[in-house]
């Protein structure tokens, strides 16, 4: 009787399993760390470390409809063990897609907004300076463990966008003062070798008044250059980031300089170069840049993805 059951079982569930669509996803690197401005007592030099793992699953419905979530376990070198954040959740058709729960963020979301970032950690100076509700790879801190967030985005030929609500606690009838959910909204075309963006996010992570506007081209010169400028107005300032790519055979060479205007800056100039190198399955990547606080940070690994 017991073989029965759980031939029946194993049955059902892997009926279950093949009407489904479950993947796995992520990336993994490993390298070293550099930065001159280290606290006293503190290492210039260590091994950074990322492992990533995203899990979704989907179903699509008689109508085409599809529904489905992901939530992501992720490791970091300091961290005390793997975590697994919170999930998200989504429904789509054709061009339109609605998230809910850890939802996606519309900036954080918009082309080119990170499109000056070099290096093994893919980090600039050229990048928002502010910090807002992004789709979180960790667990929710203790006082964010009713935050909701809802999206909306669609795309149609060369034209996309994306509108974010983020709210840090939807359970409270009334929000602390100075505390606001957050919006955003962000539209982009991108046909042949142009692509322009713009975003906007106001009250950006939850903050009353903390609003975020950026605007961002780039052009695919040839097969070879690529070059582009952003533009970012925020609470701590204006910046405005040049950057460009050439690529050789395997190798891809990248470099910014960017001016940001905050007047607690000890220098209003920052600039990275960096390089890539294909592996064919992996990439060799190094970066090194000089910070708006004089300081100098580089890096250097490996990182594939699967």
């Amino acid at each position: 009787m017991k073989k029965v059951l759980f031939a029946t079982t194993a049955l059902v569930l892997s009926a279950g399993f093949a009407s489904a669509d479950v993947t796995l996803s992520g990336y993994g690197r490993f390298g070293l760390q550099y930065n001159d401005s280290a606290a006293a007592g503190v290492s210039e030099t260590t091994v950074e470390s990322r492992m990533r793992l995203n899990i979704d699953a989907s179903k699509e419905t008689d109508g085409g409809v599809t529904f489905g979530g992901r939530v992501r376990v992720q490791y970091d070198n300091g961290s005390t063990a793997s975590s697994l954040n919170a999930a998200m959740m989504y429904a789509s058709f054709g061009g339109f897609r609605m998230e809910v729960g850890n939802a996606n963020q519309a900036m954080d979301s918009a082309p080119l907004v990170y499109a000056s970032e070099l290096g093994l950690v893919s980090s600039s100076f050229g990048d928002i300076q502010s910090g807002f509700y992004a789709y979180t790879t960790g667990p929710y801190a203790a006082a964010e463990t009713n935050r909701m967030g809802v999206s909306a985005s669609y795309s149609m030929g060369a034209f996309s966008g994306m509108l974010s609500y983020i709210n840090p606690d939807q359970t409270a009838s009334s929000l602390p003062a100075g505390t606001k959910a957050e919006a955003s909204l962000y539209l982009a075309y991108a046909s042949g070798p142009l692509t322009v963006a713009a975003a906007g996010t106001w009250n950006a992570a939850g903050i009353d008044g903390n609003d975020i506007a950026f605007i961002g081209a780039a052009y695919q010169v040839n097969d070879a250059v690529n070059v582009g400028l952003n533009y970012t107005d925020e609470v701590v300032g204006e910046t405005i980031v040049g950057y460009g790519s050439y690529k050789m055979g395997a190798t891809t060479l990248r470099g910014y300089i960017a001016n940001n205007s905050d007047p607690a800056n000890a220098t209003d100039t920052a600039y990275g170069i960096g390089a890539d190198y294909d592996l064919g399955g992996a990439t060799l990547l190094g970066g090194i840049q000089k910070g708006y606080a004089k300081e100098t940070v580089a890096d250097f690994g490996v990182k594939f993805a699967f």
